[in-house]
């Protein structure tokens, strides 16, 4: 069985059709690594966010500034999981996933 290779090292260990061709399979599951890797750094954006909100707590002084701010606080702790959720949805390339990034023939054909 081929492996795709990129120079002498082994990319991804995936499983070519023939000599310099790439499966549809293959390439569904590089595209759904390459959107968990943008979300797995989105959600590490978020949660660079964290620390300069955290340091802020003591300083909240009005109770309308403190709610404002919980809820901000919460809604970046729960964007990150969130991304962090689908990252790990999209690196699996389930079924689903496979049938969003390459859909049916007859799908294809209607659109």
């Amino acid at each position: 069985m081929e492996f795709f290779r990129l120079g002498c090292r082994t990319l991804l260990l995936l499983p070519c059709a023939a000599e310099g061709e790439m499966s549809k399979r293959a390439a569904v599951l590089i595209a759904s690594r390459v959107v968990a890797l943008y979300l797995f750094c989105w959600a590490l954006d978020s949660l660079s966010y964290l620390p300069a909100r955290l340091v802020l707590i003591p300083h909240w002084t009005s109770e309308a500034l403190h709610s404002y701010e919980m809820l901000t606080l919460e809604a970046t702790v729960l964007r990150a999981v969130a991304f962090f959720g689908a990252a790990m949805l999209f690196y699996e390339c389930g079924p689903r996933v496979e049938a969003f990034l390459l859909p049916a023939q007859k799908q294809a054909d209607a659109e």
